[in-house]
Parts: C-alpha cells; sequence; structure tokens
C-alpha cells in the first residue's frame, strides 16, 4: 500500500506541476511597480490596469515618485485613488501589494513619519581623533545620496539642507598613538570631554585633560538630523510611528480589499544617509547610526565598556580587536532588524498580509557581495546581515541593477531556503550605462534583452520578475532633469516602449520556464559558506568579497550550481553518504572564500566530521584566525583543498573532478542552465541559449532515458522514449525545458532537438530590393533598403513601429517560413492583408502558412526602442541613434515535406 500510494502522489504531483506549467499564477508571472506621477482619475486606472492585465502582468505594486508632489502623497484624493485601483485590479484578476513608501527608503512615509517627532530622524556617530585636547566634526555629507542630484537632496532633507543639532559625546578613549597590545590599555575618558562649540554643520569638543606624548584621543559624537525625513531604525518607536502614518491609513483606505486582492506589503532599501566627514578615518567607511539602546545592547555581546568597543569598531585595539568588531556590528544588526523589520512583521501577520522587499543591497549588478555600491560601507545599514533579515520577512525579495548576471537572486534563493522557503522576487531597474546620470536609465533595453535577463535570474533563483517599472506618464520633452521628469526616472518605463504590445510573449514564456523550475530542487554540489562575521569583523574590502564573487563566477562557468549557507546552516547540518544535508539540499563540498572569523567553533565541528564522512571542503584566501567565542582554532581545519591565490577556471575545474556526477549531464558547448531534482526519480532542466551564435551539445543520462520537452512559449508537453543520448541544438535566444528519467533500459538511438529541421535552406529566397516604409500609421510610404536601420535613412529620432510593404512572387506552391536576420526590436508579420504572426526576440521566424504560386503581399510592423525619441536632443543620447528597424534582408525558406 505505502508504495501505490506513493505512485499516486507522485501522479498527482505531476498533473498539478502540468497545470500550473499550462496556466501559471501571479507568482510565476511577471509583476511591476505602477509609478504614480500624479494621482490618477477613474479613467486611467481603468485603462492602465486593464492594460498591465492583457500585457500578461500578474501584481501591481503602485508606487508614488518624486514628479508626484509629497503633499498629496496619502492624501484623501490618493487613499481614494489607491482603493479605486485595487477594486478595478480585483475585477481584471490582478494582485495588488502595498508599495511602503514614497519614492524608496522605507520607514520616511513621505516624510510624516518625522514631523513633529524630531527625535524620531537619523542620529549618527561620528568621531575624531587627535594627539590635542580639543577637536571637531565638520563637513559631514551624505556623498552616496550627493551624487543623485538636489532633487534628490530635497527629497531626502527639508528645504534641502543638510543640518545636525543635539550634539552629544558618547565616548571619548584615550590610547597608544602606536599599536595597542591589548584593549586593557585604553583609557575612558568620557566623562571629562564635553561639546565646546556647535552649529548646524558641524562642532567642536574639549577635554580637560592632558594628552600624554605617544598618545591619542579618540572622540565619539552623536548628532540628530535636524532636516533629515530618514528614520533612525534603531527606534522600535520609529517604526512603529511609520506604521501610524505611512501603512494604517492606506490598509484603513482598502478595507475588505485586504487581504485579497492586496496581499503583501513591499519594503524597499531601509537605510540611513551614508555619511562621511573630514575627520574620518578608520575601518569604517561611514557613520553608524546611534540610538541609547545600543550601549547596553553591545555590552551584552561584546563584554566590554561601549568605548572600547567603539574603539575596536574603527581601529585595531590588539589582538581582540576582530571578535570585538564583529560582535559591536552583530549587535548593531541584531538591534536594527529587531527595531524595524521585526515592528513590520508583527503589523503585517495582524492584517494577515505577506511581509516582502528587500535591503539596500551593495552587491547590486556584482558577484563581489560589495562590488556594487563601492561607495558605501554595508555594516552601517541592514545590507549584511542577509539570513537574519530573511528570517523575518515571510518571502523574499531582492534587488538588481542592468541585464547582467550577479548575486542578487542566488543570495536570495540561498536565504530563503535556508529559512525554510525558496526562490525569490528579483526587482530589476536600469542605471545609464551611456551617461553618467545614472537615473537616466536605459531607454534602449529591449524586450529580448530583458527576457534573456528573465531566464538567467531564474536559473539562478527567481521566482517572479518584478520590473521597475511601468509608468503613468512619459514624461516631459525638452527637460533632461533626473526624477522629478519621469522620463529620466530609472527608465524605461516598459508600457512606453514600442515594443511594449509584445509583452505578453514574454511574460507567458518566463512564468512557464518559473513554473517548470517550481516543481524541482536545484542540483547543487557545491555550498559556498557566507562569511557573516569576517564581513562584519573585516569590512567591504576584504578578500572574502572577491573571493566569493571569483567562487560564483567561476563555478557557473564550468556548469556547476551552488548555493549560500550561513554557520548555523552547516552547524545544524546532518551528514550522509558523504554529502552534508543543509537548507533542504544536499552538498558535496562546502567552499570558505577567504574567512577569517567565525561566529562559534560548531561549524568547524561539523566540517571536520563531513570531511571524515569523504567530503570535501575548499578554501581560498585568508583562513580562520578568529572566533567570536573565544576559542583557538587552525585555519585549515578539515580544509581538503587549499589555495592563498583567487579561484581560477583550472583550479576549479579540477576540484570539481573530484566530485561524484549526479544526474543527467551536459557534453559539449555550455548553455545557461539550470537543473534539478524531480519527483519519482525525474529530473528537470532548463537550457537557454545567450549568445550570439548556435551551439549544440548532448544531454547524457545512463544507458537509456525517457525525456519530455514542455514548451514554455506555447504551454504544450511533447513526450519522447527510450533514446541514450539527446543532441541539442540552440539558435541564439533559444530556450528548452527539459524532463527527463532513466528508463531502466538500454537504447541505443541518439534524438536530435533542432528548430531548424524542418527548413530547407537549399530553396530559401532573399527578399532584398523592392521595400517601402512608412514611419507609422497613416503616415506615406517610400523605398527603403532592408540592410540598414530606419535611422540611418532619414528617421533617427522615430521610435515606434515602422511599417515596412513587399510585393513578391514564389514560383513554388509550398508551406513557407519567413526568417527576420536582423531585427531591432520586435516584429509583427502580415501576408496578403492576414496577420501570421509576431515575434520580440530571435530566433526571428514566423510561418507564413501555404502559399500558392504567384504574387503576393508582405507586410513587416517593426518596433524599436523609445531611446531615439526619448534621449533625443538631450545629453544622454550617447554615441549616436540606436539600431532601428530591419538591418538584414529577410528570407523566404520553404518546409520539408513531412511525412504522413
Amino acid at each position: 500500500m505505502p508504495e501505490t500510494a506513493a505512485i499516486a502522489d507522485a501522479a498527482i504531483a505531476d498533473l498539478e506541476s502540468r497545470a500550473l506549467f499550462e496556466r501559471p499564477t501571479a507568482a510565476f508571472r511577471p509583476s511591476a511597480y505602477w509609478f504614480w506621477h500624479s494621482i490618477p482619475d477613474e479613467a486611467t486606472c481603468r485603462t492602465q490596469l486593464a492594460d498591465f492585465q492583457t500585457k500578461g502582468i500578474g501584481t501591481i505594486l503602485i508606487q508614488a515618485r518624486l514628479a508626484l508632489p509629497r503633499e498629496q502623497y496619502l492624501s484623501p484624493h490618493y487613499l481614494l485613488a489607491y482603493s479605486l485601483a485595487a477594486d478595478i485590479a480585483a475585477q481584471l484578476g490582478l494582485k495588488l501589494g502595498i508599495y511602503d513608501d514614497y519614492n524608496w527608503i522605507s520607514g520616511h512615509a513621505g516624510g510624516r513619519t518625522v514631523e513633529g517627532r524630531d527625535e524620531l530622524r537619523e542620529r549618527h556617530l561620528f568621531w575624531s581623533s587627535s594627539a590635542d585636547t580639543q577637536g571637531t566634526i565638520s563637513r559631514i555629507h551624505p556623498a552616496f545620496t550627493l551624487k543623485m542630484g538636489a532633487d534628490i537632496i530635497a527629497w531626502q532633507y527639508e528645504g534641502g539642507r543638510i543640518e545636525w543639532c543635539e550634539w552629544t559625546v558618547e565616548a571619548a578613549v584615550l590610547h597608544s598613538s602606536g599599536p595597542i597590545a591589548a584593549y586593557d590599555q585604553i583609557v575612558d575618558v568620557t566623562s571629562q570631554v564635553s561639546i565646546a562649540g556647535s552649529d548646524r554643520a558641524s562642532c567642536s569638543y574639549s577635554y580637560d585633560g592632558a594628552v600624554a606624548f605617544g598618545w591619542t584621543l579618540t572622540v565619539f559624537i552623536s548628532a540628530r538630523s535636524a532636516t533629515s525625513r530618514i528614520i533612525n531604525y534603531l527606534l522600535p518607536e520609529a517604526a512603529q510611528r511609520f506604521i501610524d502614518v505611512g501603512l494604517e491609513p492606506i490598509v484603513t483606505a482598502l478595507g475588505k480589499r485586504v487581504p485579497d486582492p492586496v496581499g503583501s506589503v513591499f519594503y524597499d532599501q531601509p537605510a540611513p544617509g551614508f555619511y562621511r566627514w573630514d575627520q574620518m578615518a578608520g575601518n569604517l567607511g561611514n557613520s553608524l547610526l546611534f540610538a541609547p539602546a545600543l550601549k547596553d545592547c553591545v555590552l551584552s555581546k561584546t563584554g566590554v565598556p561601549f568605548a572600547v568597543a567603539l574603539l575596536a569598531v574603527v581601529r585595531n585595539v590588539g589582538p581582540e580587536t576582530l571578535r570585538l568588531r564583529a560582535l559591536f556590528h552583530a549587535a548593531y544588526s541584531t538591534l536594527m532588524n529587531e527595531a524595524f523589520f521585526g515592528r513590520l512583521r508583527g503589523w503585517a501577520e495582524g492584517k494577515e498580509i505577506v511581509l516582502t522587499g528587500h535591503e539596500i543591497l551593495a552587491h547590486v549588478s556584482s558577484w563581489a557581495p560589495n562590488g556594487g555600491f563601492t561607495s558605501i560601507d554595508p555594516r552601517v545599514a541592514p545590507a549584511v546581515d542577509f539570513f537574519g533579515i530573511d528570517s523575518i520577512r515571510h518571502e523574499t525579495a531582492v534587488d538588481a541593477n542592468n541585464l547582467v548576471p550577479q548575486l542578487a537572486p542566488k543570495m536570495g534563493d540561498s536565504v530563503a531556503r535556508s529559512n525554510g522557503r525558496s526562490r525569490c522576487v528579483v526587482e530589476t531597474y536600469f542605471s545609464a550605462e551611456r551617461t553618467e546620470v545614472r537615473a537616466a536609465g536605459q531607454w534602449e533595453v529591449t524586450l529580448e534583452a530583458s527576457r534573456a535577463q528573465a531566464i538567467r535570474l531564474a536559473c539562478l533563483g527567481a521566482r517572479q520578475f518584478l520590473w521597475h517599472g511601468v509608468y503613468q506618464t512619459d514624461g516631459l520633452d525638452n527637460d533632461p532633469t533626473p526624477f522629478t521628469n519621469p522620463r529620466f526616472d530609472f527608465a524605461p518605463g516598459i508600457n512606453f516602449e514600442p515594443w511594449w504590445p509584445y509583452h505578453d510573449l514574454f511574460a507567458e514564456e518566463i512564468a512557464r520556464v518559473s513554473a517548470f523550475i517550481e516543481a524541482a530542487k536545484p542540483r547543487a554540489p557545491v555550498a559556498i559558506l557566507y562569511p557573516l562575521y569576517t564581513a562584519f569583523a573585516e569590512g567591504p574590502r576584504h578578500g572574502h568579497a572577491t573571493h566569493i564573487g571569483a567562487w560564483c563566477e567561476q563555478l557557473l562557468a564550468q556548469g556547476c550550481d551552488f548555493m549560500f549557507v550561513s554557520e548555523a546552516d552547516i552547524a545544524n547540518a546532518a551528514i550522509e553518504n558523504r554529502r552534508l544535508l543543509a537548507s533542504g539540499l544536499a552538498f558535496d563540498a562546502v567552499v570558505l572564500p577567504s574567512v577569517t572569523v567565525l561566529e562559534t567553533t560548531a561549524m568547524l565541528q561539523k566540517l571536520d566530521a563531513f570531511t571524515n564522512a569523504g567530503g570535501r571542503i575548499w578554501s581560498s584566501g585568508e583562513t580562520v584566525s578568529t572566533v567570536c567565542t573565544g576559542e583557538r582554532v587552525s585555519g585549515s581545519v578539515g580544509v581538503t583543498s587549499h589555495t592563498t591565490a583567487m579561484p581560477n577556471a583550472e583550479m576549479v575545474f579540477s576540484l570539481l573532478s573530484t566530485l561524484t556526477p549526479d544526474g543527467p549531464q551536459i557534453s559539449g558547448q555550455r548553455p545557461w542552465q539550470w537543473i534539478g531534482h524531480d519527483v519519482d526519480g525525474w529530473w528537470r532542466m532548463v537550457v537557454f541559449n545567450d549568445g550570439a551564435e548556435d551551439i549544440s551539445f548532448d544531454i547524457l543520462l545512463g544507458d537509456g532515458f525517457d525525456y519530455a520537452i514542455w514548451d514554455a512559449e506555447q504551454g504544450s508537453v511533447e513526450a519522447f522514449a527510450a533514446v541514450h543520448k539527446l543532441t541539442v541544438e540552440l539558435e541564439p535566444h533559444e530556450v528548452r525545458c527539459i524532463r527527463l528519467r532513466k528508463n531502466g533500459r538500454a537504447a541505443v538511438t541518439t534524438s536530435i532537438l533542432s528548430s531548424r529541421a524542418a527548413l530547407d535552406r537549399s530553396q530559401l529566397i532573399a527578399l532584398a530590393e523592392g521595400w517601402t516604409f512608412a514611419a507609422g500609421e497613416g503616415r506615406a510610404f517610400a523605398p527603403i533598403s532592408v540592410d540598414n536601420g530606419w535611422e540611418e535613412q532619414s528617421f533617427p529620432a522615430f521610435s515606434g513601429t515602422g511599417i515596412y510593404r513587399l510585393s513578391f512572387t514564389t514560383e513554388t506552391e509550398a508551406d513557407w517560413m519567413l526568417e527576420l536576420p536582423a531585427v531591432h526590436t520586435a516584429v509583427t508579420a502580415y501576408t496578403d492583408g492576414t496577420k501570421v504572426g509576431r515575434r520580440g526576440w530571435r530566433p526571428y521566424r514566423l510561418g507564413l502558412g501555404h502559399l500558392a504560386a504567384g504574387s503576393h503581399e508582405l507586410e513587416l510592423h517593426v518596433a524599436n526602442t523609445a531611446a531615439n525619441r526619448y534621449y533625443d536632443n538631450t545629453p544622454y543620447l550617447g554615441s549616436g541613434p540606436d539600431k532601428s528597424g530591419l538591418t538584414a534582408s529577410p528570407l523566404l525558406i520553404p518546409l520539408r515535406n513531412r511525412p504522413e
């Protein structure tokens, strides 16, 4: 009976998986921020939401952007429109999520949190060292924010003024100017230092004692911002005030629309200002938030006076430096997480909605944990303890920048699995690459490039692709101002792209790819330790960051998936059949990327047991020197292979060759891939060619196997049996979802999977001459070359849908395929007035159906991007107009006769 029940359960799971693949729910469909630049009327809400639904978007998050006057945010008119939008969304079957703030940086509620509550504004710790009895703190500036321009400063600071008040000496110490042998040689003189003078920009302090020769006085002074709208995230009362004035009004207005269709609240980059000042020096790269509770938290965690722990944060205080520094940041991070995220979670659960969102990610657009926002020190913000933060939210979300593979989705999937869930939402925004004004965005983004990134993200751990965003308006001409002109608010607003009518094709396909992955666990033989306490102690410029980035890139380049694990994951793991069982996965090897500091020895003890059971432990860079519980350790405990060098291709290949292969293997050119364990002995694979040339490879799985092709474009499934080898030929940007299982019997058949197989290229016809063109409906037609884009032929600033026409003759009656070698960027084809198909990415191949011999009319509607239109006459265009339309001769290719 148990075996029969298991078979029945597997069959049910298979049916449910297939049903989800055919009709993916909102959780797998693209979602989007809906940028409100003004309060919309009912007609606008109905028109735009219906458009979003038609284009395949499943979830919308309303986001008030800087173009919306701040005083209108959360006004009665705003809340009425919000409720109306929720009603319309429900009628359309859309889900709605609460984006929790105005613009971004959660917690300020458009400035309402701190109105009348000055004590909730961000308060920071600054420090200064000198051999004198007097000193200053001066020229405090948010370097990170200043780069974004005056409008962002005006949004974050009242009147655009960065001012300070309530200067307070929090700690002061005397210490050797040279090396400090031990922290007990530090003299706490806090009671003897006072503020000597201050204004809104700086303060001076004075020590009433003497500083001996060879000694230094270091003073830590806190100040509260008098003008910042950002809250102090260490204060739970600030989080509660944010809830009261920022979230409760929305939920109250929505009423019974919560929790359906409004089922989540999304926080976005809660972070203090990243301040620098003239006297700043030491290990920490920005000021720290301060609240009185921090003193007791640090004392409890470190066991040393607050002043001593602070000095360890910024400079070397002897052998205990790394331990004290790590424990300080652990206390600081825990206080922040509980004060802000903990309050949000409790509130969300009380409303029966899901808490999700993402902290600021210093690794955005990079594989190295601190390779994105290199000008900030993530330890001063909720931007290091990703596993801890994820244990507080209900669903994982991360932030990704631009169209490159990066750490965010892999880290998101990892922390989700560590906390008993899986996969994540990946918000993708676009910063300009051809101008220094990052907010100008990328109107040049194509649907093909976005689709490719969405598939890569899915392979790296994303469940849902979140657009940043769909726009309410497309902004103003002749105004290059970033942010307040919506046109340059991290473009594109995808619904104003000429290729937007093709978005539903992308939405259906990526939803099915994601749903296909959902039913299986990834084959990830390698676990990479996320070295949290090393990051706390050493800081963002330490080698652990670059070593992590190198391991990620080298493993993926060789087709080896991996997952990040925490110290606790390893310490609590089981060991079975030479594998480490953690986060719901089975690992053959564990990587220690330049790990110098650990929280406890529990992980090392488990790794020792793992090595003794036949597991592999690989390390690079530096080795463990400090354990925060105080035990002495050898840096090479349990390690089976160590190199001080950065991991390279040769080294990683050699290490991977020591692992026993499991499941389907790929031989030949390597595609982007995802491979996972399915139920009942099945495997699932996603293979994708994101390159510019065809690739070919073989899939092997024992002596014989059955397989099925799950067509993500059509939602169909086709099964095949008893093959020895599956040869896959992928054209550029072609993706395949394949399910396969050993069949227990030998097979000699080789199956070939190729979309080109049915084409008879010996009889192709090049349609090179005779084309005419109109720059949009209702425009006059004129001759045009199809070997060059229309931007080179009198239409440099035209963004939209251009129409190409051609009369052609076929001498043979046949089923014909139209192949377009180069399209910029999406196309719909008509033959003899009948629409025959549309494509938004390569391969641009459209079936024309059965054509009789004789003359026919071909019409191609080609959409480019909005770049040439919106960047025209601005500093953001770059070197010239982007390619548009056709840039190679279309081809007519007859289909081979197929046997009946």
